[in-house]
């Protein structure tokens, strides 16, 4: 295994991923396991639980189950690729989200092209 850093967003959003695969029975507990014991480690188990209560990790566990579905959904042509690529910026938002109120920084990720969607989504 590799540890790189990532903000911290980023790394709730991994975790994220792994536990929408978990309530889908893709993968085994143990490996959700380990990604939050990472993540306890590094910042503390009060402050990943809090995470993990907060409404903006159920916001961003949505936003990834949206775009579970819809990548799903794209591989059979039943949805456009703008439509993935909006469940992935709204996703993006999120992380967003999550970093500010809970790390008081701005990501380092940078989505670019963004400004071609329209403004109501």
């Amino acid at each position: 295994m590799v540890k790189i850093n990532v903000d911290e967003a980023y790394a709730f959003d991994y975790y994220c991923i792994l536990d929408l695969k978990l309530r889908n029975n893709y993968i085994p507990k143990e490996t959700v396991d380990v990604v939050k014991a990472d993540l306890i480690e590094q910042i503390g188990k009060e402050l990943v639980e809090e995470i993990l209560n907060s409404n903006e990790y159920k916001e961003l566990f949505e936003a990834n189950e949206l775009t579970f579905n819809a990548v799903d959904k794209a591989k059979t042509d039943d949805v456009l690729a703008s439509y993935v690529d909006e469940c992935n910026y709204r996703r993006m938002i999120c992380k967003i989200n999550l970093q500010t109120k809970y790390f008081n920084s701005e990501l380092m990720e940078v989505k670019i092209g963004y400004e071609k969607l329209s403004k109501n989504g």
